[in-house]
């Protein structure tokens, strides 16, 4: 980009975190208003920014995701208790002054963060969805195969085995502990049917509480089927070991993980809850409805086991592959830009 300035970094002041937040948004504004630059693009509320991306869905979209997770009674003394969060609410207020700017142009990730822009705001003017964009190695590399056989050996996984990975740093928000349940529930449910020889392990890899997990797994009955791995360096070896993803998201703007096993034809099972859901919707992998949903969920898994069922899922992921790429997510920024009136 000739003549484009790439980092004005800008810090944050003070202790507290609504502090901070203040600092740093006050500090955008007057770079804003001293650099004469063409288009503002904020990732997060500030008031006269020209451009509204909500990567991490709206702040009601958090607040609901929160108390749905906790259930009924935890969710209502969260709720109760939310006034007190000075961050949160500072979120609040400056998303909702950004919202309410008409000529703000808003770009959710995903439909459902567009949906929720409609519900929460009333907002469905200057709305374009912009969904995320994932760089990916080649799907046909030739180091594909060595991977899986490298990384499954690493962990004592036969190469006729069905991996499931899941991705998260939030293991709670993404749905571990329901995945491990929905793992011990596709045991329980095999019977001695055609299912009953089929060796099915959930491979765990993020920054979440390892050791709760682990213990999870114990309390399920499935510990020597769950694998636990922390953070890893390259991830993309650890898709080529899966047969596929499962995400059970109890929120997620437009997960970056299901877009990636997509671009790489890795079949995934979500939720609801998750924006990149829809990029499933042509067959690219199976929906449940909520994580706990455990019936489904198992179910989900079991048809996923068939080497004909995911090699449909791969094809229709083939299919949306390139609609995920930086160049289209670019393409759309572009296009975005281009409708702003001239400042």
């Amino acid at each position: 980009m000739a003549g484009a300035r790439l980092v004005d970094p800008l810090g944050t002041r003070g202790r507290w975190r609504s502090v901070q937040l203040d600092s740093f948004v006050a500090d955008v504004q007057e770079a804003a208003r001293a650099g004469r630059f063409d288009i503002v693009h904020a990732m997060l509320p500030v008031p006269g920014a020209d451009v509204y991306q909500l990567r991490g869905g709206t702040v009601p979209g958090q607040r609901m995701a929160g108390r749905r997770r906790r259930g009924f009674l935890a969710g209502l003394v969260a709720g109760l208790c939310e006034p007190f969060n000075r961050h949160r609410a500072r979120m609040a207020r400056l998303e909702w002054q950004v919202v309410a700017d008409r000529q703000v142009m808003c770009l959710p990730v995903s439909g459902m963060v567009a949906g929720e822009l409609a519900g929460y705001y009333d907002r469905l003017e200057r709305v374009r969805v912009v969904y995320n964009g994932v760089e990916v190695p080649a799907a046909d590399s030739a180091w594909r195969s060595q991977w899986r056989l490298r990384r499954r050996e690493e962990l004592g996984i036969g190469p006729e085995a069905v991996v499931f990975l899941t991705v998260a740093n939030n293991f709670l928000l993404k749905g571990v502990p329901e995945a491990i349940c929905a793992l011990s529930g596709w045991y329980d449910r095999r019977g001695g049917g055609r299912r009953a020889d089929i060796d099915v392990r959930l491979v765990v890899i993020g920054n979440g509480d390892m050791e709760l997990a682990k213990r999870w797994a114990g309390i399920h009955g499935v510990a020597d089927k769950v694998h636990v791995l922390g953070y890893v360096r390259d991830i993309f070896t650890w898709y080529a070991a899966a047969d596929a993803v499962m995400l059970l998201s109890w929120y997620d703007p437009c997960s970056r993980v299901v877009l990636e096993a997509t671009r790489w034809g890795v079949p995934s099972i979500t939720t609801r809850f998750n924006g990149a859901a829809e990029v499933l919707a042509g067959g690219a992998g199976l929906l449940v409805d909520s994580p706990t949903d455990v019936d489904y969920v198992a179910a989900a898994m079991d048809a996923l086991t068939d080497p004909r069922c995911r090699e449909a899922c791969s094809a229709a992921c083939a299919r949306v592959a390139d609609e995920l790429s930086i160049e289209r997510h670019v393409d759309r920024l572009l296009a975005a830009y281009a409708e702003l009136p001239e400042r």
